[in-house]
């Protein structure tokens, strides 16, 4: 469950964003919790309350919002869920209510947002902070640790308690581990930055304009495109995502993936002149431009590596 739900706690910023920011495989597990509830709510009525829940939700992911007195002990708000994604001791395995925070308060796992000292401020993202921006590493990185947490731990028992325990056990320790042996995170830490020319940024806001605009007519065409349509459109989506990701990263194949990004992109419009009518060339001109910019920043790294050498 964890391994999903990380993804959406992954963010060291909080704000309606966070909300958003969902793992592509926790409707696979959370189902399970959900099973008991057909032995006593028809379908169609818990269908529409888990709607109401999922996007009463929304509004709480912002710092905007202060205490909201009573209220905080009727249902959750922004402060109560604060804590839920914070980082600091007093945080971890707390307010677990989505709509309502009074369970919390019976069964012992509430916690109020502490506001007199500066050190107690709620530090948001993981324990362990992923520190990447590659899509598919955070949504897939906690699972490959899960499976050689597994593979190095001696005895059949500690593997399948591996897999059932929580994310911080560890053999000798209770169920969901010592809150002593993890980090104790105090405000401020510093955030995963890594310093990028402006125009980063701009050419980012520019391909990510041109991902909103395939994914949303592959959204309103998905009844008449073809599988094969729809497939390009998704590879394409997870394809700039990832480059613009490692692109913010730095990492040093990041000019080569976007580079071949860019060149396959210009070789499919060449090939369906017609996919955007009027705008195909325009799109096409953007493609091959972008293409052309990182071929020469990767001459220019290459040759200036070059003298280095000699």
């Amino acid at each position: 469950m964890w391994a999903a739900h990380q993804v959406h706690h992954s963010s060291e910023d909080y704000n309606l964003s966070t909300a958003l920011r969902q793992s592509i495989l926790q409707s696979y597990s959370s189902w399970i919790f959900y099973m008991p509830l057909a032995l006593f709510v028809p379908p169609p009525i818990y269908h529409v309350h888990q709607q109401f829940n999922l996007l009463y939700q929304f509004w709480i992911h912002t710092e905007t919002i202060g205490w909201l007195g009573p209220l905080e002990y009727i249902i959750n708000t922004p402060s109560a869920h604060r804590v839920h994604h914070g980082r600091n001791r007093y945080c971890i395995d707390k307010n677990y209510g989505g709509t309502f925070i009074f369970f919390d308060i019976l069964f012992g796992t509430y916690e109020a947002e502490k506001r007199d000292h500066l050190r107690d401020k709620v530090v948001f993202g993981l324990l362990h902070p992923i520190e990447s921006r590659n899509p598919f590493y955070i949504q897939f990185c906690h699972w490959w640790y899960i499976i050689t947490t597994i593979w190095n731990r001696p005895g059949l028992t500690n593997k399948l308690k591996t897999l059932v325990y929580g994310p911080g056990w560890e053999p000798g320790t209770p169920r969901l581990g010592l809150l002593a042996n993890q980090p104790d995170i105090h405000y401020p830490q510093p955030k995963y930055e890594t310093p990028v020319p402006m125009w980063y940024s701009v050419y980012s806001i520019v391909h990510f304009a041109a991902v909103s605009v395939v994914n949303q007519i592959a959204h309103e065409n998905r009844s008449t495109l073809s599988q094969f349509d729809i497939m390009v459109s998704i590879i394409f989506i997870l394809a700039t995502l990832t480059c613009l990701g490692s692109l913010f990263d730095k990492r040093w194949y990041a000019p080569y993936l976007e580079l071949l990004r860019c060149f396959a992109v210009s070789c499919f419009l060449l090939y369906k002149l017609d996919l955007f009518q009027g705008f195909t060339f325009p799109v096409l001109i953007m493609f091959t431009t972008s293409a052309v910019i990182f071929a020469t920043i990767i001459l220019r790294h290459n040759s200036a590596m070059t003298k280095k050498v000699e």
